[in-house]
């Protein structure tokens, strides 16, 4: 199991502490503090603990470092104790790491930041609902041409029959021909399709859309980092997207996009930050970066 994060000697430089992260160590660094007059002469032993990863060593390294003190009097820090004996780091038996008086860096020493706002419970912080819908606005910069690409494929006759029915339309309160609005229902339903398969590879392949990526923020379930599923991106893009496919097809389904809005909007109350094609699919839109 890896050590906690915290600050121990630096494995490098003895008169040096070094921040271990939880996993390597970093280049952040700070010299230990000097004993002051009260403290001189006495035997002093490291209270920073053996550092993350050393192995149980003899006393070899410590006897190196000699036998009398700077000031007249026995040292055991790096004496006897040795630099790689395996003493508990934390002080007392049983105390647990990041506990008691070197909870927190020394004074001087590197913070580590903490994210601010909610987050999620690893300690991801969660984007803004700001932040999501200028991701979204950049989407349309390929939602739109996608769109449109794919509609003319499909209904490659459509748009120069409805000029001509413009042009020469007579009543404007006569019906459309059931030949065109059975092309504009095709085309609406190709180019919503095609934003649902859009929304699903990008979050699944690379962790979310283009707007998103450029922006800084990625798609992952809410209990666990890393990419989602093609399911769950499914699940997320289906109850997305879904709805307003549905009510550009079929004008009596048109109340649908009521549900559209709802969602969107629906992070801005939520105390997790999930729309609910997010709660569906048990993910949150974090910031990465």
């Amino acid at each position: 199991m890896s050590q906690q994060a915290g600050w121990y000697d630096d494995p490098e430089n003895a008169d040096n502490l070094r921040y271990w992260d939880g996993v390597q160590w970093t280049n952040h660094t700070s010299p230990k503090q000097k004993p002051n007059l009260e403290q001189a002469g006495q035997a002093s032993q490291s209270p920073w603990g053996a550092a993350p990863g050393q192995q149980d060593g003899g006393q070899q390294g410590g006897q190196s470092y000699g036998q009398q003190g700077p000031y007249g009097q026995q040292e055991q820090g790096y004496g006897q104790q040795g630099y790689g004996q395996p003493n508990n780091p934390y002080g007392q038996q049983g105390q647990q790491p990041n506990q008691g008086q070197w909870q927190t860096p020394m004074p001087g020493g590197y913070q580590m930041p903490q994210p601010t706002g909610p987050t999620t419970p690893d300690g991801q912080p969660l984007a803004s609902w700001w932040h999501r819908v200028a991701a979204r606005l950049l989407d349309l910069i390929v939602l739109v041409p996608l769109g449109l690409l794919v509609g003319a494929l499909v209904t490659p006759n459509l748009w120069g029959a409805y000029l001509d029915y413009v042009t020469t339309m007579s009543d404007p309160m006569a019906p459309m021909p059931a030949e065109i609005t059975r092309g504009l229902t095709t085309f609406s339903l190709a180019s919503g399709m095609a934003g649902l398969v859009y929304e699903i590879v990008m979050v699944t392949v690379f962790g979310g859309t283009v707007g998103k990526l450029i922006t800084g923020l990625q798609v992952r379930l809410r209990d666990q980092p890393g990419k989602v599923s093609w399911g769950t991106s499914a699940v997320r893009g289906l109850i997305y997207q879904g709805p307003g496919i549905v009510s550009g097809v079929s004008t009596a389904l048109s109340f649908l996009s009521l549900f559209s809005l709802v969602n969107v909007l629906w992070p801005l109350w939520d105390g997790k930050k999930q729309a609910i094609h997010d709660k569906a699919a048990k993910t949150n839109v974090v910031r990465a970066r």
